[in-house]
């Protein structure tokens, strides 16, 4: 396979160095390492005193390439990394804020060193959550946002990431959107204390952005276990990111509502409808929501 400019500069941005064999490489790739060995020359020169005696410098060209090792170190060939970034962008669906290659290489990464949370009970849980490191946003936040509500509940909402006022109280769903979720429940005959309410991530990201893949595999082990320990009939995604990264897809919200779905490794009923956030933008949605609430209630019915 021939290896470009542009895959050379994604290993570069990620700090991997990378053996090259001449007979896979662009040929201007010489010519951009040869303008680079030039331009840092020049300037070794101009940093050294006039009492220094100036280096010879050699420049490469086409017919006199710079050296590489012979033999390549196997985990730092160009051909197993490159294998490994089609293999990732091949059997992995990556979100649009998914920013770039080095991103999802790094959240893979990142996701073979998580905390095993599959034994733990609520005390175990919540302890560890409230000391995680396993993320970036461990030292950005307030206070993790765990949960709210009856932990032996029927229904499990669970939202996208927690925002300012949730940073600030420690709890989910509690700023105007989370006011309007309660009057939704009470529409359906349910309160806030009955049912159990969390999010896809237990730190608030910064400016409200949307999560990164590294920082929602680092909470799934807790909201995978969170599920587990509540054991609910049903489960209602609020939200096109936590919808997206729970089921595993890049379809959109409108085309994930109003159909029941079941979240891999879990056999529990499923429902996607908008955020409340969004609903306060767009009132006009807000039947809909309603067609998706009266669809989880029938489930429970039958």
């Amino acid at each position: 396979m021939s290896v470009t400019q542009q895959q050379l500069a994604y290993l570069n941005a990620m700090g991997i160095p990378v053996w090259i064999s001449r007979d896979l490489a662009d040929a201007t790739i010489f010519e951009v390492i040869s303008n680079k060995a030039n331009n840092e020359n020049i300037e070794n020169i101009q940093q050294q005193s006039p009492s220094q005696t100036a280096p010879t410098i050699q420049i490469p060209s086409h017919n006199n390439p710079p050296t590489y090792r012979s033999t390549p170190p196997p985990e730092y060939s160009a051909e197993n990394l490159f294998n490994e970034i089609d293999q990732i962008t091949q059997t992995q669906q990556l979100p649009k804020n998914a920013t770039s290659i080095a991103e999802s290489i790094s959240a893979k990464t990142a996701t073979e060193k998580l905390i095993d949370c599959s034994k733990f009970d609520w005390q175990q849980l919540q302890s560890t959550a409230i000391n995680c490191q396993q993320c970036e946003l461990y030292n950005k936040r307030t206070q993790i946002v765990f949960d709210e509500g009856a932990r032996n509940a029927t229904w499990m909402i669970i939202g996208d990431a927690p925002k300012e006022e949730e940073d600030t109280q420690g709890k989910p769903f509690m700023d105007r959107s989370g006011r309007l979720l309660d009057n939704m429940l009470r529409a359906i005959g349910l309160e806030r204390s009955s049912v159990y309410l969390t999010n896809t991530l237990k730190c608030r990201p910064p400016n409200n952005r949307d999560p990164k893949i590294a920082e929602s595999n680092a909470c799934y082990g807790y909201l995978k276990r969170q599920i587990q320990l509540v054991n609910p009939s049903i489960i209602l995604i609020v939200g096109r990111i936590a919808a997206q990264r729970l089921l595993k897809t890049k379809d959109p919200l409108v085309r994930l509502r109003g159909r029941t779905h079941t979240m891999p490794e879990l056999n529990i009923p499923v429902i996607v409808t908008y955020h409340p956030r969004y609903l306060l933008r767009q009132p006009r949605d807000k039947y809909k929501a309603w067609q998706d609430l009266k669809l989880a209630r029938a489930l429970l019915e039958k």
